[in-house]
């Protein structure tokens, strides 16, 4: 899972964030996903800002069953917490290339980059 980095979280309902590093990035990837967490049963949200930009399928979430994440449990996330959006814009701040990199916006690109929590 190159193209995602994980994140591990200490706060409810999601045991881990993974955001996706790359336009290539995609949930077809979800065999993978018990290669890199050590999850048996929780919760597991997605971060596509670099493909979908901050749109309503900018995160997406699944529950983990058995180590591996359960197709059918698959959704857009209706509300992410404040502390989860603050790591994620961290994380782009860090790594400003891939947004730089990235389609979005320059605007958008602009935003995440001087530190606006989205």
């Amino acid at each position: 899972m190159a193209d995602f980095n994980v994140i591990q979280l200490n706060n409810g309902p999601y045991d881990y964030l993974l955001i996706a590093t790359s336009f290539r990035s995609s949930l077809s990837d979800l065999a993978k996903l018990n290669n890199v967490v050590s999850l048996e049963q929780g919760k597991v949200l997605f971060d596509f800002m670099l493909i979908h930009g901050n749109k309503k399928n900018r995160f997406v979430e699944c529950d983990v069953i058995d180590a591996a994440c359960e197709r059918q449990t698959i959704k857009v996330a209706e509300q992410v917490d404040d502390e989860i959006r603050r790591r994620s814009s961290l994380y782009f701040r860090g790594n400003e290339q891939l947004i730089k990199n990235s389609v979005l916006p320059k605007a958008l690109q602009y935003l995440i980059t001087t530190g606006d929590v989205i």
